[in-house]
């Protein structure tokens, strides 16, 4: 019995508003349950684990200046009983418009969300108060008890929506520096990035009540890391991503911390975070 012609999976390059709009599945991905728990909780385990090194150094106002779509910057101001202060910033509007709509799910007011500036002319409302990149980071009026730049951003400055001609180090420590800046005197900074440059070949476990499987891998060259993603979708689409970013890994970071007279500069494995990634607390002298 002729059964027709066999199903293919249509290949495609998504745009960057479509990375956006998918990338929270990705978070789903690398982030998941224990054996046991509902859907999301690995992605909760981490914010508690973020919270309770928050909580651990009493401080109560928090930047993130890599907010990218919320995770964890909009889990912690949903979370009222951590009584926190949290400012989200990102320069990619696409990200900053996911973050609202999860903002709108999670019953936060997105002004609330928004560091005070000066410098700035007309006060900028809503999302696009949200819309700040490193450069930029000093028209945000005082400074914080901890700023997050999680999620290896640093490592992609100017080329997170696939631009090949990544950042040189000098430039990145530029915007090191502009982070540092907004952290108070005996605050801190809270910054990831890989211990190695690659990563091998992974495919996640379906997400999405099980409509979209991701695989990943990422690649060291001469002058670069690059990052591949494929969304295999329910509609038997598949969808791929690539990025690339410096070849920049935590020591790197820790380096330029230590120049720029930061303590507590050893990186560490942050419970729930991701295994090829080290963690940084810095705290900055009084």
């Amino acid at each position: 019995m002729n059964s027709g012609p066999a199903c293919r999976t249509a290949v495609s390059w998504g745009s960057h508003r479509e990375f956006a709009d998918l990338y929270d599945y990705f978070l789903e991905a690398v982030y998941p349950p224990e054996e046991g728990e509902a859907t999301g909780s690995g992605r909760w385990r981490l914010m508690r684990s973020v919270a309770a090194e928050i909580r651990e150094r009493d401080a109560y106002r928090v930047l993130d200046c890599a907010a990218g779509t919320g995770f964890p910057s909009l889990d912690l101001a949903a979370d009222i009983n951590q009584k926190l202060v949290v400012h989200c910033t990102d320069g990619d509007r696409h990200m900053i418009e996911v973050l609202m709509r999860r903002a709108c799910t999670f019953g936060v007011d997105v002004d609330r969300l928004a560091p005070p500036r000066s410098a700035f002319g007309p006060k900028a409302a809503g999302g696009e108060a949200l819309v700040l990149d490193w450069a930029s980071l000093s028209r945000i009026e005082g400074s914080y008890d901890y700023v997050l730049c999680r999620g290896n951003s640093l490592a992609y400055a100017d080329t997170w929506t696939g631009d090949r001609n990544v950042a040189p180090l000098r430039r990145i420590e530029d915007y090191l520096g502009r982070i540092a800046a907004k952290v108070r005197p005996g605050g801190y900074l809270h910054i990831d990035a890989p211990w190695q440059l690659e990563l091998d070949h992974e495919k996640y476990r379906p997400v999405g009540s099980g409509s979209v499987s991701i695989w990943e891998q990422v690649s060291a060259e001469a002058d670069c890391r690059q990052w591949e993603l494929a969304y295999n979708l329910s509609d038997r689409n598949t969808i791929k991503f690539r990025r690339y970013s410096s070849l920049l890994t935590i020591d790197r970071i820790e380096t330029a911390l230590k120049l720029m007279g930061f303590l507590d500069t050893t990186p560490f494995s942050l419970g729930a975070e991701r295994p090829g990634f080290g963690v940084i607390i810095a705290r900055k002298p009084r």
